[in-house]
């Protein structure tokens, strides 16, 4: 009678462990070894990392910008028109 084994990943060193399906039991693990960087690799992709941040807070500032404009420009639309019960279908009033 043939073993039936299943592979899954280890909760712990996301390595393989082979798993009889029958019983549960673990019938072998491998660990994968993890790359270790040097400390001056580490400071590089720090510094990397500083610009990185700098570029996506300015993206976040900017999108902050047009959403602002767009919720200006639908308040005036709703001041101009004061008399509309219901919105005009070409306007988005999230």
């Amino acid at each position: 009678m043939a073993v039936r084994t299943l592979t899954v990943e280890c909760p712990m060193c996301k390595g393989e462990l082979v798993v009889d399906a029958d019983t549960g039991e673990v019938l072998s693990h491998k660990e994968f070894k993890k790359e270790v960087k040097s400390f001056d690799e580490f400071l590089k992709s720090q510094k990397n990392r500083a610009a990185e941040l700098d570029a996506l807070f300015a993206a976040g500032k900017e999108k902050d910008k047009q959403r602002a404009a767009i919720a200006e420009k639908k308040f005036e639309a709703a001041k101009q028109n004061k008399d509309l019960k219901d919105p005009p279908p070409t306007i988005n009033w999230d």
